[in-house]
């Protein structure tokens, strides 16, 4: 499956929110992510890959569910977006250990609060995020969609910036950073 996904920096968390909200919006739900990436001597991470167990947990329910997720070499340079293989994990713990004796190690843990909204917008349906971390002052649109086929995500990358217009989010707060990029700096300059 391709991932087609735009990140961007926030100026304003509450005014995009605001924005969001005049949409016609299917779903909403307050999620927390508890996301650990795995890498054996680097590999991965030389490989542009990510290798990752999350657990989402509904804030408004308290419900968990765990997801492994290989995301492979960025197929679009400047969004960074991947292919992306994810499946359903019954039992967080277990999976880890598997991951432990395969021979991978933990490289990054953080916690990713998320805002989700689900919409149908010019035929396809999207997901935005508004994202916050404890350890990051700025704040972070995600706009996705998914296509099993590679020769539509031109068409998806033209919706989703005309989504991200509408939204009143300019190109230039588009950002190719990696979260855990972000978070490691932050934590290397408060030590």
């Amino acid at each position: 499956m391709y991932e087609v996904e735009l990140t961007a920096r926030l100026k304003n968390y509450q005014e995009t929110r605001n924005q969001i909200l005049q949409f016609d919006i299917e779903s909403q739900k307050r999620l927390d992510y508890d996301d650990r990436y795995y890498d054996q001597n680097n590999l991965l991470t030389e490989a542009d890959q990510e290798f990752r167990l999350r657990t989402k947990t509904n804030l408004d329910t308290g419900e968990a569910a765990h997801y492994l997720t290989f995301k492979d070499t960025a197929f679009e340079k400047l969004t960074r977006s991947k292919p992306e293989y994810e499946t359903l994990v019954t039992d967080h713990s277990n999976t880890e250990q598997i991951l432990f004796k395969l021979g991978y190690k933990k490289t990054a843990h953080y916690t990713k609060h998320c805002e989700i909204f689900n919409l149908h917008y010019k035929e396809i349906d999207i997901e935005i995020a508004l994202v916050r971390f404890d350890e990051l002052e700025d704040s972070f649109i995600e706009i996705e969609t998914q296509t099993a086929q590679k020769a539509k995500t031109d068409a998806l990358f033209d919706i989703l910036y005309g989504l991200l217009a509408e939204l009143q989010i300019s190109k230039a707060q588009l950002t190719e950073d990696f979260y855990i990029e972000m978070i490691k700096e932050a934590k290397a300059g408060k030590s």
